[in-house]
């Protein structure tokens, strides 16, 4: 029975050192694990807005009887929008414009009996009560002239107030009132943009970088006849939206703004520098019941073991690493689904 036990031991001894001869080092991929710049190509689709508007109003209140405009419709400088009933301010004026000349009549009227009274004086056939008087009656004239001048200005500020006109080239983006409706004096009848002034606004998903881009330059692409150009990021806002996302706007060339309408849908392209991340090849992801992990090789044994990451992102033909790795670490990459735990490896270079 000892013998027997002998003869096995010795058996086992011999055979041992073959088995650790029959399973040579895997001939795999090893890569260095690196950090490098991650760029990712930010793509959103905004609208155009104006940068810029204004609610435009009535001086005086009325019925509105001519509404011209229409949401995205321009006016240019001087050009009626809007106007209010001018049926009574039309006879006010007309009224105002009579009273002036008979008070401009009575003022020539008074102004030659005040030269006659002054001639006579001097010939000595008049008074000088009848002069006194006739000068009395001149700048009494004269003053009843001024009036009426005032008031028919009066008349014809109201006249014009009853027309809303675009102060210069404007777009319409608003419309607050409708034809025959009733308003009051500064009641906003319309919004307005001012021409040549237009931004891209984009909604944005949060992502890390997205804080830096202001001051970058982007490419915009409208839709419609319009070629792709180049604009600058103006403003991220800080917080975010009721949706969830990140407010982006992009001031848009004057010489390419009088050729888009506000509402036009318009795509945006930037690059986000991100920060350095180790990219490794899909060849070296693997993963186990704790989540995705890579098998790194241990530089004095040649063995590998597993080591669980955190992954960042997923591009085409690589991923990066959030964490669980370090730089200089050996990371297996092609080859890595043959792998086990302490399974010796050798690089593809090493076994030429």
């Amino acid at each position: 029975m000892t013998a027997d036990r002998n003869m096995l031991v010795a058996f086992l001894l011999a055979v041992l050192p073959l088995a650790g001869q029959a399973e040579p080092p895997l001939n795999v991929e090893l890569i260095t694990a690196q950090s490098a710049p991650v760029v990712q190509e930010l793509r959103v689709i905004g609208s155009v807005e104006a940068t810029d508007s204004f609610p435009a109003s009535f001086r005086r209140g009325g019925q509105i009887d001519q509404l011209n405009a229409e949401v995205g419709q321009r006016f240019s400088a001087g050009e009626v929008i809007a106007r209010i009933d001018p049926t009574n301010i039309i006879a006010q004026l007309d009224a105002a414009q009579a009273n002036l000349d008979a008070a401009e009549a009575a003022l020539v009227q008074a102004a030659q009996a005040r030269d006659r009274t002054r001639s006579m004086l001097d010939r000595g056939v008049g008074t000088q009560a009848q002069y006194d008087e006739a000068q009395q009656d001149y700048l009494e004239a004269k003053a009843q002239r001024d009036q009426a001048s005032a008031l028919l200005e009066t008349a014809e500020q109201a006249f014009e107030d009853t027309e809303l006109k675009a102060d210069r080239d404007v777009t319409v983006i608003e419309r607050y009132a409708d034809l025959g409706e009733v308003v009051s004096a500064g009641t906003a009848v319309v919004q307005l943009a001012p021409e040549g002034q237009r931004q891209a606004v984009f909604l944005a998903p949060d992502t890390a970088g997205l804080s830096t881009i202001r001051g970058h330059v982007l490419e915009l692409d409208p839709a419609g006849p319009v070629a792709a150009f180049e604009a600058t990021v103006t403003e991220v806002l800080p917080v975010l939206n009721d949706t969830g996302t990140v407010e982006i706007h992009a001031d848009i060339p004057t010489e390419r703004a009088v050729d888009i309408p506000i509402g036009t849908s318009i795509t945006g392209r930037i690059a986000l520098r991100m920060t350095p991340r180790i990219l490794l090849p899909w060849t070296a992801l693997s993963a186990n019941a704790e989540g995705p992990a890579v098998w790194v090789r241990d530089p004095v044994s040649g063995t590998v073991t597993p080591k669980q990451v955190r992954i960042d992102r997923y591009e085409d033909d690589m991923f990066s690493i959030a964490e669980g790795l370090e730089e200089g670490d050996v990371v297996v990459g092609a080859g890595s689904h043959l792998l086990y735990a302490g399974r010796r490896v050798e690089g593809l270079e090493d076994m030429q």
